[in-house]
């Protein structure tokens, strides 16, 4: 039977209840998976090695994990003898884009590929419902960016909604469409979404846990930060943060990748020296504030040198020398009026160095 106009069609399918929940589970008929929509939640539609395995997986008859789809409704209709379901209000893709997109490739380049894709289907889902399935679904597992987990955890958390709206529409702000919230770096992205929370993290981590070990603990903490202080003292201090970069090294015409200092580890020795000095570097009401000669010492120091490359680049025991290193060179000079001290607080401790930063922008296609 041919799928009806606007009805995704759903063989060899079944009705599995749980307490309240009504999933079906059964294959998707190949028609349908044109008809399967995708919202904003989801990253983008990859290619590369695992994509195309993934369409050789089809296109060979090889057995591909189920996808889970959200129905935003409740109107099917039934042929019990024939055990198909029709789906008829939107059906969104909640987990198995790379799938599914990979599904429609392998017919496109074989149409007479046989495509059998199984799928789990939740009844009466919402966007919220959905994006947080994701998110549950995608949280623990690597190959997934943590700009995109971040992305979709902005309507949840008021601290990612706010880095979000700077990074994407404010045109004040350095770095406004220069954060990459998604699977892949593009060209003019600056930093990713992860570095930039950790970043601020640090740079607050005197006034309340910043320095989270998981996502969830990191965007947990900074919210109570924020909270604390206030939304727009964070607002100003992140913007001001990132001013002093581009005031003492430049952001504007920097590119991802090949400058110091938009590398994690420098980003966070910086922000870790203003807050271990909160007295010298914040105003009573939270409010940062770098004065003039710190910023002229900023600007002189030797990020294009290659041993601080080299240490820009590393975490752990390099992040804590180039810690040092940043220190001691806004001290040089200062011999009566040494505003930095050497030694008392705590170094940033490893992160997001190279390696991680490329996970974060992970371009393997993984889960969704």
């Amino acid at each position: 039977m041919a799928t009806q106009s606007g009805s995704i069609k759903i063989i060899n399918a079944a009705l599995d209840v749980h307490g309240d929940d009504i999933i079906l589970r059964g294959l998707i008929d190949p028609e349908s998976l044109y008809l399967i929509q995708t919202d904003e939640y989801q990253r983008e539609v990859l290619s590369g090695v695992k994509f195309d395995g993934l369409v050789k997986a089809f296109q060979t008859g090889k057995k591909v994990q189920d996808v889970t789809l959200g129905m935003r409704g409740h109107r099917v209709r039934e042929h019990a003898e024939e055990h198909t379901y029709y789906l008829q209000d939107p059906v969104f893709s909640v987990d198995g884009l790379q799938r599914i997109s990979a599904a429609i490739a392998a017919m496109h380049e074989k149409p007479d590929t046989e495509v059998r894709l199984g799928a789990m289907i939740y009844f009466g889902t919402t966007q919220e419902w959905e994006k947080e399935q994701f998110v549950i679904l995608n949280l623990h597992r690597t190959k997934v960016s943590p700009n995109v987990i971040l992305r979709n955890m902005r309507d949840t958390y008021t601290v990612i909604g706010t880095l979000y709206s700077m990074s994407s529409g404010d045109k004040v702000f350095v770095l406004n469409d220069r954060v990459c919230w998604t699977q892949r770096m593009r060209r003019s992205d600056a930093i990713n979404a992860l570095t930039m929370l950790k970043t601020i993290g640090f740079l607050h981590s005197h006034i309340g846990p910043g320095r989270g070990s998981s996502i969830k603990d990191l965007v947990e903490g900074i919210q109570q930060i924020m909270e604390r202080v206030g939304k727009n003292i964070f607002r100003e201090n992140t913007r001001y943060f990132f001013e002093i970069v581009d005031i003492c090294w430049g952001i504007r015409h920097a590119s991802y990748g090949g400058s110091t200092q938009l590398r994690g580890s420098f980003l966070r020795c910086l922000a870790q020296m203003f807050s271990s000095h909160n007295k010298i570097f914040f105003k009573e009401n939270h409010r940062l504030m770098v004065d003039a000669d710190t910023r002229k010492k900023l600007k002189s120091f030797p990020i294009g040198d290659q041993n601080i490359m080299n240490l820009a680049s590393a975490s752990g025991k390099s992040a804590e020398i180039l810690y040092y290193m940043l220190i001691d060179h806004v001290n040089r000079g200062r011999r009566t009026k040494r505003r930095v001290e050497v030694g008392r607080p705590a170094p940033p401790d490893s992160g997001d160095s190279r390696s991680e930063e490329d996970g974060a922008n992970g371009d393997e296609e993984g889960e969704e």
